[in-house]
């Protein structure tokens, strides 16, 4: 099995370079095609200078120019252009300018350009430019830009610029620019400008700016983005100006943009952020130790900025609404208006917890939630220690059929370290 696969990487490598080698702008403008084996019936021109063939039936052919029709069994060679249908069991090669329609077993390569619907088995290359339509089962490849649609098992790529909609099992690759709709089955890369649509199930990449939008399962990654980027676990921009929306959103700039997202970090303090946790330059990252009535012990993790911050955490409820050990992780978001600068906040806040019983007897359900609303005095004697003091009021109900279950004042008193 080893075996075969290293044979097929090196017949696809050999394709691939004598793509970019054999068939070249230069060669075949210059110099041509080499004069091969003719076994073929034909009906064409006299004219020894410009010889056109207008349709050809055999083996393998190679001739001049096509303007009609040629079908051979394992190849067709044509020196200069075709303006027509070329099919063959193999492969289909034109040494400047292909036009019309191409239908190959293995391969479908024209020098310079191509116009029109090739279909291939394995790979369509043109050393130049695509334009149209192009189908193949691993790879639909140009030397500088492809315009039109084009769909592959598995690689769509240009070293320059892609125009119109494609579609890959792998990836689609543009080595410029990008404009129109590229849905890869794994991956979409633009090395410049995305101006468009990139759909992919793990990664898009513009190597310069996003100006249209990227949709991903794992991460969308841009030098600038001005459109939306949006995935199911991260996105990532040098310089955010547009929106980012996902589990985790990371950029070094975004004066202009807005991240939405579980947790946004940005490495600029104007950022526009929504999110349950939001960092900047100036967000002060505390632990919390507390205890209290309701929650015996606690620990949680504060993101401070300026007046806005969120927390984190855990505690064990024991008394009251459970008679054994319960435990609960809480999500707070609220602001500290400051009363003393730098020494004394009045923090008010409102909270979620999810409630784990344990199993506990007098408890019918195994989960609950409660909403608790929070003000409180915190004091910071020293720059990266404090205490503080709240008091509030929680509401306890069943996720089933949501219903009341248990409500209480709270009390709580704690530290706060960093």
């Amino acid at each position: 099995m080893k075996r075969h696969f290293t044979y097929f990487k090196m017949f696809l490598l050999t394709a691939i370079l004598t793509a970019g080698t054999m068939f070249s702008p230069i060669s075949a403008q210059e110099y041509g095609l080499k004069k091969g084996r003719n076994i073929s019936l034909s009906i064409n021109n006299q004219n020894s200078e410009k010889q056109k063939t207008y349709f050809n039936f055999g083996l393998l052919s190679n001739y001049q120019n096509l303007n009609g029709a040629s079908i051979n069994i394992i190849s067709d060679v044509v020196h200069q252009k075709t303006a027509g249908f070329q099919a063959s069991g193999f492969v289909n090669i034109v040494g400047n300018r292909s036009s019309g329609m191409q239908v190959a077993g293995i391969a479908n390569i024209s020098g310079v350009k191509s116009h029109g619907l090739r279909i291939a088995g394995l790979f369509n290359i043109s050393g130049r430019s695509t334009y149209a339509m192009q189908i193949s089962g691993i790879g639909n490849l140009a030397g500088n830009n492809q315009k039109g649609f084009m769909i592959t098992g598995l690689l769509n790529m240009s070293s320059v610029n892609t125009k119109g909609i494609l579609i890959s099992g792998m990836a689609n690759i543009a080595g410029n620019e990008q404009k129109g709709v590229a849905i890869g089955g794994l991956s979409n890369v633009c090395g410049g400008d995305m101006h468009g649509v990139q759909i992919s199930s793990l990664m898009n990449i513009a190597g310069n700016t996003n100006q249209g939008f990227q949709l991903s399962a794992l991460g969308n990654v841009s030098v600038i983005n001005h459109g939306f980027q949006m995935s199911c676990i991260s996105n990532y921009s040098g310089d955010n100006k547009g929106l980012q929306l996902g589990i985790a959103n990371v950029s070094n700039k975004c004066s202009k943009g807005v991240q939405i997202g579980v947790i946004n970090i940005n490495g600029d303090s104007c950022a526009h952020q929504v999110g349950i946790i939001n960092i900047k330059p100036q967000t002060r990252i505390q632990m919390i130790i507390s205890g209290g009535n309701l929650y015996k012990t606690g620990a949680e993790v504060r993101f401070r900025n300026k007046l806005i911050y969120t927390q984190l955490g855990a505690g064990m409820i024991l008394g009251g609404l459970t008679d054994k050990a319960s435990v609960a992780g809480t999500y707070r978001t609220g602001l500290a208006i400051p009363l003393i600068k730098d020494k004394l906040h009045l923090n008010t806040d409102i909270g979620y917890s999810h409630i784990e019983t344990l199993g506990n007897a007098n408890i019918i359900p195994d989960r609950l939630y409660a909403i608790q609303p929070r003000l409180g005095l915190e004091y910071n004697p020293l720059k990266k220690f404090g205490v503080f003091i709240a008091g509030g009021y929680s509401w306890t109900r069943t996720y089933k059929n949501n219903q009341a279950y248990y409500k209480s004042p709270i009390v709580e008193a704690g530290l706060v370290l960093f």
